[in-house]
């Protein structure tokens, strides 16, 4: 009971900083629903934490969960400050429900039903302790060897991680482990994995709150219980592995970039978006090719401006591969200092010639890609029902925002196919197991794409 207690504790601290993080960098401007602010900072204060921790470890601190969190006091008195002297903007204001006694019916079943598949991801994660392979090999048996030591030791980089896969994956939820193992004051990896259902359900709130700034409740309860019900996607929640924290950081940024983009560059916006970019590319090695797709959007949309480029956009843009810069440095250095390279894809391969020898390898990756996507027992219909939705509206794909969305899918795709083509392990295996797990990382995006194509189709 006193874990649960001291780890309830934690987690509603580190809300809290991301909470003061993400009000300091929104500005006044930028409205957000509080359970969608409280979603957000989730996500925002798990990263910073973890970021910290590596500060703490290049200081030769150690990892004491009361000290990692006294230095955030400044930050929230920062904040009280700053947002004390900003003027009070009224929360969104959503569309009007739906009054007939249907509707009022189905919006029950549908939040019953969402409410349902969060609960039973948490009851699933809980009942045991971390035991999937990747999640204890790569993941828990870092935090635990960091947490016995009460910092990184000093011989990690260079011996230790070696001995273990994969010795160059991120380490924002490893340390972040770390710092709930501190906090609780024991290896209990069994309250540890609520971290992931907490991500499935910040996902599904943002995702719910993205939704209503085009369409009622009924019709974003809707989607909301659609993406939640998918099976693959509930079955990560609960199994320690990071699809879901990778897809939180970037569906969230995904989003904010929406919103700089309908919001005539609101810089509050493309600087979340930023941070959710570099807090993917800090959570896996996948999340380091949507911090390019994004950076890249950002500049052609900058540069589809033709000669109305003004200083603010080209500001903007440097700003947000700035940003992400900046977050990944550190972790950058670490690497380079102590050699750490990928065991599994080699960047080296990126050349022409090489990838013409490769070309062979396309037969089985999309091989393997066709049949997650038409494989029910994993998605439901998700799959045949999106790509049927997306040529019947073709004309619709090409408009905003479907076109920023789409892109983004598209792109990732393609540059999954290319580390196929340049990774060391054999291609048929590789796939095979990874497929559907990559597929994970943009599902949001997809099912939110989803949405707001049929969103002139289905009224609520």
């Amino acid at each position: 009971m006193k874990e649960a207690v001291l780890l309830l504790a934690a987690l509603s601290s580190v809300t809290f900083i991301g909470w003061n993080v993400l009000r300091l960098m929104s500005g006044k401007n930028l409205r957000m629903s509080l359970p969608e602010t409280i979603a957000v900072s989730y996500g925002f204060g798990v990263g910073f934490i973890s970021l910290e921790m590596l500060l703490f470890y290049s200081m030769g601190l150690n990892f004491m969960a009361s000290h990692i969190l006294l230095p955030w006091v400044i930050v929230i008195a920062a904040n009280f400050v700053v947002r004390s002297r900003r003027p009070k903007v009224p929360a969104p204001v959503p569309s009007a429900p739906c009054a007939s006694s249907w509707t009022k019916a189905m919006n029950v079943f549908l939040a019953g039903g969402i409410i349902f598949e969060i609960a039973y991801a948490f009851f699933r994660a809980l009942i045991k302790p971390i035991e999937s392979y990747d999640a204890i090999a790569i993941y828990a048996i870092r935090s635990k060897i960091f947490f016995l030591a009460k910092s990184i030791p000093k011989d990690y980089f260079s011996s230790i991680a070696k001995l273990f896969p994969h010795a160059d994956y991120p380490m924002n939820i490893q340390l972040f482990e770390t710092f709930l193992y501190s906090a609780m004051g024991s290896l209990n990896d069994q309250l540890v994995k609520i971290i992931f259902p907490l991500f499935f359900a910040a996902i599904l709130c943002v995702f719910y709150f993205a939704v209503r700034r085009f369409a009622g409740r009924t019709y974003a309860l809707c989607f909301t219980f659609i993406l939640a019900s998918v099976p693959h996607f509930n079955n990560y929640a609960t199994n320690a592995y990071l699809e879901v924290p990778l897809a939180f950081y970037i569906f969230v940024s995904g989003i904010f970039l929406l919103r700089w983009a309908e919001d005539n560059g609101s810089t509050p916006a493309l600087i979340l978006s930023a941070v959710a970019a570099a807090l993917a590319g800090w959570t896996k090695n996948e999340g380091l090719m949507y911090c390019v797709i994004y950076a890249g959007l950002v500049f052609l949309t900058v540069a589809s401006k033709l000669g109305k480029v003004s200083r603010k956009d080209i500001f903007n843009a440097l700003l947000y591969s700035g940003i992400i810069l900046c977050i990944l440095l550190p972790w950058a250095l670490i690497k380079s200092k102590w050699h750490i390279v990928n065991d599994e894809i080699a960047l080296g391969n990126l050349n022409p010639a090489n990838l013409f020898k490769q070309l062979h390898k396309l037969g089985p990756v999309f091989y393997e890609l066709q049949k997650q996507l038409f494989g029910p027992k994993k998605w439901n219909i998700l799959w045949p029902v999106f790509i049927l939705v997306m040529l019947a509206n073709y004309r619709k794909v090409i408009g905003f925002p479907q076109r920023y969305v789409g892109a983004v899918i598209l792109m990732a795709l393609g540059g999954y196919a290319l580390f196929y083509m340049i990774s060391y392990v054999d291609v048929v295996f590789f796939a095979s197991k990874t497929w559907a797990r990559f597929m994970l990382d943009f599902l949001p995006l997809a099912v939110y794409l989803l949405a707001v194509t049929l969103k002139e189709d289905i009224k609520c």
